[in-house]
């Protein structure tokens, strides 16, 4: 949800400082911060701003962009791997696992197969496009 236009928008304070401060003196350092509600301001643009995502710090290059988002937008929190398969534990491991693993086998198997399956057609149709160049040139003569 955007924010109200009738509010400021939030940056912390020592944040707002150092940027200013980078600024003035014509500096691009990075900086380090745990405040993921910041909004992102165009005095920002051209810095990096190492964001903390609970675990370290992310560092951050802001571009043109990125203004009116929050610096937390840019530092994932967690890593999402997909959603829990129901009744895996249910089954037998063991059968399971073999059975993946000769699914994987015949998988392999079947790409190899097709792969050389095109190269020899490839290979033929060069092959016939040569013949019939030559067989042109030789009517030609």
């Amino acid at each position: 949800m955007a924010r109200s236009l009738r509010k400021n928008t939030f940056v912390a304070n020592y944040l707002s400082r150092k940027i200013e401060n980078l600024n003035m003196k014509k500096e691009k350092k990075i900086i380090v911060t745990w405040s993921r509600a910041s909004d992102i301001v165009p005095a920002m643009i051209g810095h990096t701003i190492a964001v903390h995502n609970g675990k370290e710090h992310l560092p951050i290059y802001i571009s043109h962009d990125m203004i009116n988002h929050k610096l937390g937008e840019f530092s994932p929190t967690f890593i999402f791997e997909g959603h829990a398969r129901n009744d895996r534990k249910a089954r037998n491991d063991k059968k399971t696992k073999n059975d993946q693993k000769a699914r994987n086998d015949q998988k392999t198997r079947n790409d190899q197969k097709t792969r050389n399956d095109k190269k020899t057609r490839n290979d033929q149709k060069t092959r016939n496009d040569k013949k019939t160049r030559n067989d042109k040139k030789r009517e030609k003569r």
